[in-house]
């Protein structure tokens, strides 16, 4: 047998219980500073003045509707995470997310942009949606049967269209002398969308009133009957009607109304109670 030396036995296992000492008080340290620092960053991030936004810049919106978007992005800089206000920190805003509820909620808005200019502003950069005109719908009622004859008697929901035919907000119904007004008397079904306007006519309008305007026709307002699928009419500032159908060419239309126009004018004053296009090649009036 070997003979043990009880002092070296003793002398490391002080040693090795000092360095367990050591590593303990190490570890609680290098615990202690990252607890520290977890929570020094979560309170300059959520806490701190130091990246909190206390401005928000409007740029291409109106007084009244720029309110409205101060409030949606009021309500997402307000958001919490288990009681924890993260949604004011310019770090967290979700740019993608805050354009896309902006746009969801308020149709006047045809694009939007959020920048963040560190760091303390958001820049809300947006596009207003320009109205062509006033299109008024009758809507039918849930629940109640009603006959076509009685749709005009609806107040009508009326509503700002662009150029795409987007619809958005409400409106009055107008004499056309500063926007067209459409009225289309047809009567919505319950799953009738009043987002967007009815796009075959939208197109036909859109030729047609450029070419009368440019003949110095003034247009009162137009009517889509009750009824029809293909039709409508414009009321002229001479108080007369002017008939157009989608089933036949809508640029023949025009050329046949212009000839035949040309023509009456130059023989005196034209009045009639109305012009009707809608047939290939022929015209009729009263």
């Amino acid at each position: 047998m070997r003979p043990i030396d009880v002092k070296k036995l003793k002398y490391k296992d002080k040693l090795a219980s000092k360095r367990r000492r050591s590593f303990h008080i190490k570890a609680v340290l290098i615990g202690v500073a990252v607890v520290v620092v977890i929570v020094g960053i979560g309170y300059v991030l959520f806490y701190a003045s130091w990246l909190k936004v206390t401005n928000i810049t409007f740029e291409g919106l109106t007084g009244g509707h720029q309110n409205d978007v101060q409030k949606v992005v009021d309500g997402a800089l307000g958001r919490k995470i288990l009681g924890i206000p993260i949604g004011r920190d310019i770090f967290f805003v979700r740019s993608g997310p805050l354009e896309t509820d902006l746009i969801s909620q308020f149709s006047f808005i045809e694009s939007v942009s959020v920048q963040k200019k560190y760091f303390h502003t958001l820049k809300i950069s947006a596009t207003e949606r320009q109205a062509e005109g006033v299109w008024c719908f009758v809507p039918r009622p849930l629940g109640e049967a009603r006959s076509e004859g009685a749709a005009t008697q609806s107040s009508p929901d009326c509503r700002y269209f662009d150029h795409g035919g987007v619809t958005f907000g409400q409106a009055i119904q107008s004499s056309g002398v500063l926007l067209l007004n459409v009225n289309d008397l047809r009567v919505a079904s319950a799953s009738t969308s009043l987002t967007t306007v009815d796009p075959r006519f939208l197109e036909a309008i859109q030729t047609v009133v450029p070419v009368l305007t440019g003949q110095d026709v003034k247009i009162k307002n137009i009517t889509i009957p009750v009824g029809t699928y293909t039709e409508f009419d414009i009321l002229t500032g001479d108080a007369y009607l002017i008939k157009f159908s989608l089933d036949s060419d809508i640029k023949n239309q025009l050329d046949i109304f212009r000839i035949f126009r040309t023509q009456k004018m130059a023989n005196g004053v034209f009045h009639p109670q109305y012009v009707d296009l809608r047939f290939d090649g022929r015209i009729y009036y009263k």
